[in-house]
């Protein structure tokens, strides 16, 4: 069966995920090891950046961030070290323009994942999400020496001292928007939501067919989508000659959420399966296609239940 589904190859995925260096290619990752001290211009640019914006909450940090609580859920979780967090981010220059070098907003998975306190990120980086809750929303002011130092890296300057807007994102909450608003996009209203969190849309049903039960053989197509703005086919059995896979029900052989709604299916049976993330590769994810927290869409046929 095509690796997509492989509960083997997810877990191999990750150990080299772990093991490699610069998986994130966002602005925020950190590239060189070497933290260089923040200077003084650093901390007044920063100040004059406050009293321009009449900022008085801003709480300076022993490190020299700053930072600016936006919303807070203070009942919530709070960020740990050590954990794996995701984050919606917009990264700006601290330029009159306040031009804006990287966010979320252009990224097909916008949630950048990472783990608090290992070096994943930018110090200044790491720091302002470890202060945070699970849905907070904060502003981070980094001088240069908790960002990027004195090198330049793409379009951000050498000793920049960078503003980042953050919101620490509530994941199944964030999937679970992420498919009602697409279901709402579309105008569909025959959805059924699971108590798992997937969402079961029946296309062509046959009630009078078999369905499959643990053990049985189930062949099937499928095409399979990112949420994104033009719905990426990240995998289909058109990209393999319409060649129907098959596996065995029950064994574990599928991601969670496809094995689930394939049991709803009745052989001759269509439909889409919305699977948030924890249902499919979760925070590991899959392949350069399907990041870590990444919610996915399936369209599948039912054609045969042996």
């Amino acid at each position: 069966m095509k690796s997509y589904f492989s509960a083997v190859f997810t877990r191999l995925f990750l150990l080299m995920m772990l093991a490699g260096a610069g998986v994130f290619t966002t602005a925020c990752k950190k590239d060189d090891p070497e933290v260089v001290d923040y200077s003084g211009v650093d901390q007044e640019t920063i100040t004059k950046y406050l009293a321009s914006k009449n900022i008085t909450t801003a709480q300076q940090q022993p490190s020299g961030l700053q930072f600016i609580p936006v919303s807070t859920n203070p009942a919530a979780a709070k960020v740990a070290i050590g954990s794996s967090v995701a984050v919606l981010y917009t990264g700006h220059l601290l330029d009159a323009a306040g031009t804006v070098f990287d966010a979320s907003s252009k990224h097909s998975n916008p949630l950048l994942t990472f783990v608090v306190g290992a070096n994943q990120v930018i110090p200044g980086f790491d720091e302002g999400v470890s202060l945070m809750h699970v849905g907070d929303k904060a502003e981070f002011l980094i001088p240069s020496g908790l960002a990027y130092g004195t090198k330049a890296v793409g379009s951000i300057p050498a000793n920049s001292v960078l503003r980042f807007e953050v919101e620490v994102v509530n994941v199944p909450v964030y999937d679970d928007n992420l498919i009602t608003s697409y279901l709402s996009a579309k105008n569909i209203t025959t959805a059924q939501k699971q108590a798992s969190g997937l969402y079961f849309l029946p296309v062509t049903t046959n009630a009078s067919a078999v369905r499959p039960t643990i053990g049985n053989t189930v062949t099937m197509l499928y095409t399979g989508h990112l949420f994104d703005a033009t719905g990426t086919v990240f995998d289909a059995s058109s990209l393999r000659n319409n060649t129907p896979t098959t596996f065995t029900f029950g064994r574990g052989q599928l991601i969670t959420g496809f094995e689930e709604g394939i049991a709803l299916m009745h052989k001759g049976d269509k439909a889409e399966l919305l699977l948030p993330s924890a249902l499919a590769y979760g925070v590991q994810g899959a392949s350069t296609s399907i990041g870590p927290n990444t919610a996915l869409r399936f369209e599948v046929e039912v054609v045969d239940i042996k």
